[in-house]
């Protein structure tokens, strides 16, 4: 009788899993730790370098509205432009602190120093025109004015110049270190892919020679056994290695395509990081190249306004000028804050309350609609999030969904505690639902299906609820569409 011998293939099989999976673990810790640092690079552009940049720039915006203002008090000798004055100053002494804040490089400290030094002088030159125009001295005020304070503003305007370029090369040097973490990520990937082939092919290869180099030894060995002789039973070590086998085989694909998962959120949010901060540096430039101007339109047309004494039609075509320049300004406003989003005061907060709050500023339009609201969930559920920023996430969702619904729709929104560390809300609608071409770039700025909007409400909800730590998705449904927030919970206390 012929005996054949035990073979055994779990060892080889935990064996060769194991490497696969702590290759893939290794490259995966690599990745996240340079997909971290790109994004600590990427939020210091927006926090440090965009806000000095904004601080700069308003400091030229109040400086130029402080000249006009001057100018237009030796001519009208009225009161309001000196009220006018103290208001730009406050303004421009607001964004020089914001400047000696954000300033971390001698030459900006030396320039933020500069200017502050210049504009007491400034300070003490306006003192002297407005002196001189009270003692009915205009001569000796226009003198002060076109000698002493012109001189210092250029000063003070080419100290801001100087912050502004300053700033704009830190950017531009910090932007490079991203693209560079960018490549090696890229680099780390494709690694990746071929550790996983190489690996595969490898395992594959042992998994042959453990398993079918044996079956086929049997094979053989039944062969050549006599038409008399019996072979004892083979024992293959458990009879369930195989089922085993099947088992390992899913729980590696499910490793792989979960790790893949990972891979692809970070390499989306590394894109979502480069476009904010390309973003910023562009949002600093339209603040510089339209708002300067801006202001002084709307300087002259404030200073025209009070002198127009003509036709009612007259008044109301200046009317509606500075209100469309209002709403310009408001836009660039909305950009700038996309851009550069400021840092969630955190404190323990009940979605339930905000909701309650953002539907009452909406109430005017749901009850023109006839939309039904249906607020449930966990009425004490309690999160750590700014209730400002939030309950203008909240808002910007609720408007579009206002928006989406027809006449008589329906709106629903659930708050549920899904573990010990996050909330779940759920915003849902039975509109006509998030357009497929639109699904994946819903949360990028300026995509929008809406002729009027802007597409920059949905953006800015995405950025606040990443600063706040959370996740926020979307979705349709078969009727409608769908919006899931996840936020750091607060406990309630016992």
């Amino acid at each position: 009788m012929l005996r054949m011998p035990k073979f055994r293939i779990r060892p080889s099989m935990i064996s060769g899993f194991l490497v696969m999976s702590l290759l893939l673990v290794l490259l995966g810790i690599i990745s996240m730790y340079f997909a971290g640092r790109m994004q600590k690079n990427t939020r210091r552009i927006l926090e440090e370098n965009v806000t000095s940049l904004k601080a700069a720039e308003e400091l030229e915006i109040a400086l130029m509205d402080m000249k006009g203002i001057t100018s237009n008090y030796l001519l009208r000798r009225n009161q309001r432009q000196l009220d006018l004055f103290q208001e730009k100053k406050a303004a421009f002494l607001y964004w020089l602190a914001e400047a000696k804040r954000r300033t971390f490089t001698p030459e900006e400290v030396q320039i933020v120093a500069s200017i502050e030094r210049l504009f007491e002088d400034y300070l003490a030159s306006h003192e002297r025109v407005v002196q001189h125009a009270r003692e009915g001295n205009p001569a000796f005020a226009y003198e002060e004015l076109t000698l002493r304070m012109l001189f210092l503003f250029d000063r003070i305007y080419e100290k801001c110049e100087e912050l502004l370029a300053i700033n704009e090369k830190l950017m531009f040097n910090t932007s490079a270190l991203v693209e560079r973490d960018h490549q090696t990520m890229n680099r780390l990937v494709a690694a990746m892919a071929v550790a996983g082939i190489l690996s595969g092919i490898g395992l594959g290869l042992v998994l042959s020679q453990k398993i079918l180099s044996p079956i086929h030894a049997l094979v053989l060995r039944l062969r050549g056994a006599s038409t008399h002789e019996l072979v004892q039973q083979v024992d293959i070590a458990d009879l369930s290695e195989l089922e085993h086998l099947d088992e390992y085989v899913h729980r590696l694909i499910n490793k792989v395509n979960e790790v893949n998962r990972d891979l692809e959120l970070n390499q989306m949010m590394l894109m979502r990081t480069e476009k904010l901060a390309a973003l910023g540096r562009m949002a600093a430039g339209l603040a510089h190249e339209i708002r300067n101007p801006l202001t002084a339109v709307k300087m002259l047309m404030y200073s025209l306004q009070e002198q127009e004494t003509g036709s009612p039609q007259r008044e109301q075509d200046m009317r509606v000028i500075i209100s469309e320049l209002d709403r310009i300004e408001k836009f660039l406003q909305d950009f700038l804050n996309f851009a550069r989003p400021s840092q969630p005061r955190l404190v323990p907060c009940n979605p339930s309350d905000l909701f309650r709050q953002t539907l009452r500023l909406l109430s005017p339009q749901i009850k023109s609609k006839g939309i039904h609201v249906d607020l449930g969930g966990d009425p004490k559920a309690m999160i750590f999030a700014d209730e400002e920023q939030m309950q203008q996430v909240f808002f910007n969702i609720l408007l579009n969904s206002v928006q989406a619904v027809s006449d008589g729709g329906c709106i629903g929104i659930d708050v549920q505690p899904e573990d010990d560390s996050q909330v779940q809300i759920t915003i849902t609608d039975d509109g006509p639902g998030i357009p497929p071409d639109l699904m994946s770039r819903i949360f990028d700025p300026f995509v929008t299906a809406k002729e009027e909007g802007t597409g920059l409400g949905l953006a800015i909800a995405f950025q606040i609820v990443r600063g706040h730590g959370g996740t926020i998705a979307a979705d349709n449904l078969p009727k409608g569409a769908r919006f899931t927030l996840r936020l750091p919970r607060q406990q309630e206390q016992p």
